[in-house]
Formats: C-alpha cells, structure tokens, sequence
C-alpha cells in the first residue's frame, strides 16, 4: 500500500495553480470552459497520473482505462447548448473527478482520496464567487436584433446608449421591417455591461423587440 507523499500534494496544488491561470484567462475572455472546469480538469489528470502509478498489473490499467472512457461519455451527456453558450461543464468535469477519487479509493489509497476530495470541494466553493466576477468582467461580442420606433434620429440615440454602456459598435446593418426599423447590431463589451444594456433597451417605449 502506497503512502501518501508531500509530492504527490505539491503535485496536486501544482495542479490547482496551472488549471486556475489558464481558467482565469479563459474566464476573462468568456470561454465556456472557465476557471473551475479547466482547474478541475487538471486535478482530474493528476490524479488520474498519480493513480496510475499505483497499478500493479496490466489487468488493472484496463480496467481503470475503461472507467476513464466510460465516465467521458457519461460527463459528455450533461453537458447542454442554450443561450448561445455552453452549459454543463463544471458538472461534467466534477464527475471525471469523482472518477479519478473513486478509483484512488479502490485501489486503497485513502489519504490521497480524502486529500484530493477536499481540494475539490475549495475549487467549487471558493472558487464560484471568482467566477461569478470574472463572468461579469469577461468581453464579449453578441449581436442585437433591435426593432423599433423609425424615428429620425432613433438609430443615433441607440448608438449613443452603446457608447454609455461601454459597448464598442462593430458592425451596423440597418433593415426596415413593416413601417419599422430592424436593425442588427454587433456589439463589443463586458458581461455585465450587456445586461445593464439589454435593460435599458426593453425598458424603451419605443424598442418593440429584441433580441440577442
């Protein structure tokens, strides 16, 4: 039976580190996979490596390389499209996880089980606020169908409540539609600025629908 290392930690929080660099990066830039997907990831795979040091026999390096397989479709399956983006892979990730963790508990290793369990858990938890942040810090290019009013002027007006959100315009493609104006917009800016915006567009009496 295998003893549980100050390496096979520092392993681990090396884990932690290089996943939550490269989820902060993403996380910024509004990737579907953010910081804790890919941080789980990487904990994930290390432990996965740490497992495998353990094999004693072939027989069992299948069996644990099927598990692997297995939970990849089984993960694959919570993992939905909707709102024009990806949703479902936190979850996915955290069952690749609690693959890896159930098969350090079959194999007996216990202490890097427990271990390991409660680094996930901080990278769930404690994670979720920063994550929440970084979804509202995040850029993002969305593109606005705005129908209104085709009053002289109104286009401009739109343009200007963009720029009072912090929104870069990059394209514009003006279309009328039954007396009214249906516009497309592609627009440039923070998450959290694009709610603000959605706001204060649908709160216009003259804005008879949008969508984005």
């Amino acid at each position: 039976m295998w003893i549980f290392t100050a390496q096979d930690l520092i392993k681990l929080l090396m884990a932690i580190l290089v996943g939550g660099i490269i989820g902060f990066d993403r996380e910024l830039h509004s990737k579907s996979a953010g910081l804790r997907t890919i941080t789980l990831i990487t904990v994930g795979a290390t432990i996965f490596t740490l497992v495998s040091e353990r094999f004693t026999d072939t027989a069992t390096s299948r069996v644990a390389a099927n598990i692997v397989n297995g939970v990849g479709f089984l993960g694959a399956g919570v993992i939905l499209f909707a709102e024009g983006k990806l949703k479902g892979l936190t979850t996915a990730s955290s069952i690749w996880v609690a693959a890896a963790l159930g098969m350090s508990v079959g194999l007996g290793q216990y202490i890097l089980s427990l271990i390991a369990t409660v680094l996930v858990v901080i990278v769930l938890e404690l994670f979720a606020p920063l994550d929440r942040w970084l979804d509202s810090k995040g850029h993002e290019t969305l593109t606005y169908e705005i129908t209104y009013v085709d009053n002289p002027g109104k286009d401009e007006k739109l343009e200007a409540v963009f720029h009072e959100h912090r929104m870069v315009i990059r394209t514009h493609h003006p279309m009328r539609q039954n007396g009214l104006r249906c516009d497309l917009w592609e627009i440039d800016g923070r998450a959290g600025d694009h709610l603000a915006l959605a706001e204060e567009l649908l709160a216009d009496a003259e804005v008879k629908e949008l969508r984005y």
